[in-house]
């Protein structure tokens, strides 16, 4: 692996967001999704017409959707996780471009 000497100013601060993130916060690929569902229980509000409203982590994988059950309780919490893992993303597609220019640009390091 290259030294940080060798990356410019721009790329050095960039991988150093991706490593402060990785190695200091928790980060997970997905989507919130907000759910409506019945109970089952008949004397519940929700055989009547209004449904019980939940958070769900949801994921594709494999060409299939995967979702887990959110407590409200977490749902601030793993909001930020996908925040974060959308941040590391998006520096990394920063990263990405630089490199992409460089190589159309014929400036190998």
């Amino acid at each position: 692996m290259k030294h940080r000497k060798k990356f410019s100013e721009k790329q050095w601060k960039i991988r150093s967001e991706i490593t402060k993130i990785v190695h200091e916060q928790n980060y997970v690929r997905g989507s919130l999704v907000t759910m409506t569902r019945v109970c089952g229980n008949p004397n519940c509000r929700c055989a009547k017409g209004q449904k019980h409203v939940s958070m769900y982590l949801s994921q594709s994988e494999g060409g299939r959707t995967k979702k887990l059950f959110v407590p409200k309780k977490y749902e601030a919490r793993v909001e930020q996780w996908i925040e974060n893992y959308r941040q590391i993303k998006r520096l990394m597609e920063k990263v990405s471009d630089d490199l992409w220019t460089a190589v159309k640009e014929r400036r190998f390091g």
